[in-house]
């Protein structure tokens, strides 16, 4: 029998927990929200608190302004840019399930970015490293977050047609990536990460998940297959491929070697 407490967790019957924190990890109200924030101790998931730069070409579609063609080019290849970078580079610290970008504009949502991992201590392997790391001249924040299902996270609305909201909606309006750009990252994560294809080659048992908490995941010739079909699909896709136009200066900055933390004014 289902606790009837457990049914209202995080709901809006729920009086003691932020439904919207819970199910977002962030929340408008912030420190002022008359409900409990409980941030966890141990999650797959961190959120990157405003580290997409957004540029205007990107606001204006997220605003749902006038915007053209060109306009909506600039934004997608500044984001599919940052979303490649971004993803590999945050795969050194583990295998990565999910990396999601939020269109929302709202000053506790604007440039949100969360990732996901298969294991907790990849995880935390990534929330001791980033904080001594920069990205487009600030400093990266990450913090656990509750969320574990973006498919809950996210606005229906928008994903279906088109929320009312706009980009202040507080639920994720997630920023459109390419199946074709996702398969190439992971694709390109397990060259250069051959341990994360099966559990042989994982380094020692201190960074072994706990059996009893590890997602069902593919067996190793069933990801080795999936790799090779991408390929295959990628390779027949080459001869109508058209280079992207370079984005204009300055480019999106490359993340930073770590660098001792200056005082902040």
């Amino acid at each position: 029998m289902i606790d009837p407490i457990a049914k209202i967790v995080a709901t809006e019957e729920d009086r003691v927990n932020c439904p919207f924190y819970f199910k977002i990890g962030a929340c408008r109200n912030g420190d002022r929200c008359n409900r409990s924030h409980t941030r966890p101790v141990s999650s797959q998931t961190l959120l990157l608190p405003h580290m997409y730069p957004c540029i205007p070409e990107a606001l204006a579609v997220a605003n749902d302004e006038d915007w053209d063609e060109a306009t909506y080019d600039m934004a997608q290849a500044h984001l599919e840019q940052f979303y490649e970078e971004v993803f590999l580079e945050l795969a050194n610290y583990g295998e990565i399930e999910d990396l999601v970008v939020v269109d929302n504009v709202s000053e506790h949502m604007i440039g949100n970015a969360y990732v996901k991992y298969y294991h907790d201590d990849a995880a935390e392997r990534a929330l001791r490293g980033l904080p001594s790391r920069f990205y487009g001249g600030r400093l990266i924040q990450a913090e656990y977050t509750p969320v574990t299902d973006f498919r809950e996270a996210r606005c229906r609305a928008f994903h279906e047609t088109r929320c009312s909201r706009g980009g202040y909606c507080n639920f994720m309006h997630i920023k459109h990536v390419p199946k074709a750009v996702k398969r190439r990252v992971v694709r390109e994560m397990y060259e250069e990460h051959p341990e994360y294809l099966g559990s042989n080659g994982e380094p020692g048992c201190s960074n072994s998940p706990n059996p009893a908490k590890r997602p069902k995941r593919q067996a190793s010739e069933e990801r080795r297959a999936m790799i090779a079909e991408w390929n295959r699909e990628l390779a027949a896709e080459q001869p109508s491929l058209t280079a992207l136009p370079a984005l204009p200066a300055p480019p999106l900055p490359a993340l930073l070697a770590p660098q001792p933390l200056l005082a902040l004014n």
